[in-house]
């Protein structure tokens, strides 16, 4: 999950409440910590990028401009939205610098809705696909269940409720040979729910629904997303501490730490390479590679001008990687070419631009084989702090979309 205020603490040294809407002071304090960033890699346009939108915070129009000038002159991809630019958006030259970064962005806005579920209250963040039974998986926030949806009549049904005792539902993943849905369940984004913190990731059996083991991690601070690789080995991203875990092969035994925390910032969308000898997490400023079995980590280069940070989905494709990208701009899907070590992406492809009207707060997707099914539609930022939703008139239908695959 993507909540912009929480993936922008994670860049402060000293961050306030992680779901506080930062004030001049934080902003401060995220100006003073991409700064001392900026010393060590002066030409990466998403530090600049989150420069620019911590001085926009700090009510700062001409710094977070030539913040944003400096976006445009070093890389592509990116499109600030009114959310953490709002002090400074009617702002004449804020809006001028905004459209010509507009102006590169492609427009690809071809993908037809698959679905739409009728409850504007469910706030879906992850969706899984099971192929056997053409059965697609959506959990939600705020009602702490998962639902079933028909892909050929579209009937929604429970999947899991109240009996599996779960929190808010983040990511989900299939692992169709063994038959078994992956959950992400996290009471960490209320303020009473860190006060107590529950992170697991929750396996059911696809066919009964039966709930067949809970991996609890007590030491997590608030876990995210959950990938399977070629074998069964299943991994999780902790966002607020960084950490990756693999979950044990049998409960109770503790999750192995394959990432410990303060490595990374922000990890959060993740998948394996199709040897299952790699892990991509995607985090902060871009994308990291961890290697398996020496458990090395480090940055992927990125030897384009194309924006890969702000993924919040990653998926692995036919050896190439499918982002959701919905900070560094309002939303877009695009697919990422690798070297053939997996140590840089030569290609970025966009295959989805903001321009779709139906983009409300992307997040997740899932590659099948009729394409890239895109929560578009999510209104994850209407759940606040105290387990509430705010504005719920103004919620969109969780919608998902069919996005194509390249051929």
């Amino acid at each position: 999950m993507r909540r912009p205020h929480l993936f922008l603490a994670v860049l402060i040294t000293a961050a306030t409440a992680a779901y506080a809407q930062p004030g001049d002071a934080a902003a401060r304090r995220g100006i003073d910590s991409v700064r001392k960033l900026l010393e060590a890699r002066p030409e990466d346009p998403v530090l600049w990028f989150y420069l620019a939108r911590f001085q926009a915070e700090a009510g700062d129009a001409r710094a977070s401009v030539e913040a944003l000038d400096k976006v445009a002159a070093l890389g592509d991809g990116f499109l600030p939205a009114r959310d953490g630019f709002e002090r400074i958006w009617n702002d004449a030259a804020f809006q001028a610098v905004r459209a010509k970064l507009d102006a590169r962005l492609p427009r690809l806005d071809f993908a037809p809705t698959a679905f739409q579920l009728e409850d504007a209250l469910f706030i879906p963040e992850g969706i899984a696909y099971d192929a056997p039974s053409h059965m697609f998986f959506m959990g939600s926030i705020p009602q702490h269940r998962i639902v079933r949806i028909d892909a050929t009549t579209q009937a929604v049904q429970t999947f899991a409720g109240a009996e599996a005792h779960l929190d808010s539902v983040l990511g989900l993943t299939v692992d169709t040979p063994r038959r078994i849905l992956y959950a992400v369940s996290t009471s960490a984004l209320t303020q009473s729910g860190e006060a107590s913190r529950r992170n697991a990731v929750v396996a059911f059996d696809i066919d009964t629904k039966r709930l067949v083991r809970r991996y609890d991690i007590p030491e997590a601070q608030q876990l995210n997303d959950v990938a399977v690789a070629a074998g069964g080995r299943a991994f999780v991203t902790d966002s607020a501490s960084g950490a990756v875990y693999e979950l044990p092969v049998k409960a109770p035994a503790a999750a192995r730490v394959v990432l410990a925390p303060g490595r990374l910032r922000g990890t959060n969308g993740i998948a394996a390479s199709p040897d299952a000898k790699r892990l991509y997490v995607a985090h902060s400023t871009g994308l990291a590679v961890i290697d398996l079995a020496s458990g090395e980590m480090q940055r992927v280069a990125n030897d384009t001008r194309e924006n890969i940070a702000g993924i919040d989905g990653l998926y692995e494709w036919q050896g190439q990687l499918v982002g959701v990208e919905n900070v560094t701009n309002p939303g877009r899907v695009v697919v990422m070419t690798l070297s053939s070590d997996g140590a840089k992406v030569t290609r970025v492809q966009t295959l989805l631009s903001h321009h779709h009207n139906a983009l409300y707060e992307p997040t997740t997707g899932v590659v099948t084989p009729n394409g890239f099914f895109l929560l578009a539609a999510t209104g994850v930022s209407h759940y606040n702090a105290q387990g509430g939703i705010v504005r719920a008139e103004a919620l969109p239908p969780p919608t998902v979309l069919r996005v194509p695959l390249p051929r």
